[in-house]
């Protein structure tokens, strides 16, 4: 018995050490890491694109409301690679660590909506003249993400983003020479330091009712 009271702090001191720790994901990259992932980034080709499929859902079209149609999870590691991808023209390496510094290590999430045939530019049909004969159309504005509510949430428990986001999305239409809205991208921007590498949910609901929801595993991202 006393043999084994000594051997169990090297016991416990092993069994520690073996296992992996409670965040996955790197969030103190190294030189070394954001410049490969910047390196990734200017590729923009196959690889770079294979690279973030772990990191994006594709989900179905609903049979009515508006579309929920993707859903990206990135770490700090994925942020560098996508600020690259999309700053090809004169951006460097140092200027991609300068980047990820800023950052202060969030983990960013990034839902796009798009306009649905039941859910578009009309946000409604409302009358325009006091006996209502004639009627008047009120168009949806560049801010309506805001009626929508987003979040992750592991096990029962809800993190709250430090800052959120959104840009509209428009479509030309050459022919008439008019720009129309047509969907935005939501950024919400978390303190990855907070948000362990588990089993995580996003929540999408709609205006109209729909919970669009996804799973990322963080302990699988890097």
């Amino acid at each position: 018995m006393f043999r084994f009271s000594r051997l169990l702090p090297l016991l416990l001191l092993a069994l520690a050490l073996a296992i992996p720790p409670l965040l996955a994901y790197d969030i103190d990259l190294s030189d070394t890491a954001v410049r490969e992932a910047y390196f990734l980034g200017q590729r923009n080709d196959e690889k770079t694109r294979a690279f973030f499929e772990p990191y994006t859902r594709h989900l179905p079209l609903p049979k009515s409301g508006p579309y929920v149609s993707e859903i990206r999870l990135f770490t700090p590691l994925a942020q560098v690679v996508e600020v690259s991808s999309h700053t090809t023209n004169g951006y460097s390496a140092q200027q991609a660590r300068l980047d990820y510094q800023s950052r202060c290590d969030s983990l960013l999430l990034e839902v796009h909506i798009e306009f649905t045939p039941t859910y578009n530019q009309i946000d409604a049909v409302r009358p325009s003249s006091k006996n209502g004969t004639e009627k008047g159309i009120v168009m949806r504005t560049e801010d309506f993400w805001q009626t929508f509510r987003y979040g992750i949430k592991q096990k029962e428990d809800w993190i709250e983003p430090r800052s959120m986001h959104g840009e509209p999305e428009y479509s030309r239409d050459d022919r008439y020479g008019n720009n129309g809205l047509i969907g935005a991208w939501v950024y919400l921007d978390y303190d990855a330091p907070n948000v362990p590498s588990d089993d995580t949910e996003v929540h999408v609901f709609t205006p109209d009712g729909q919970d669009v929801s996804v799973t990322f595993d963080l302990f699988k991202l890097h």
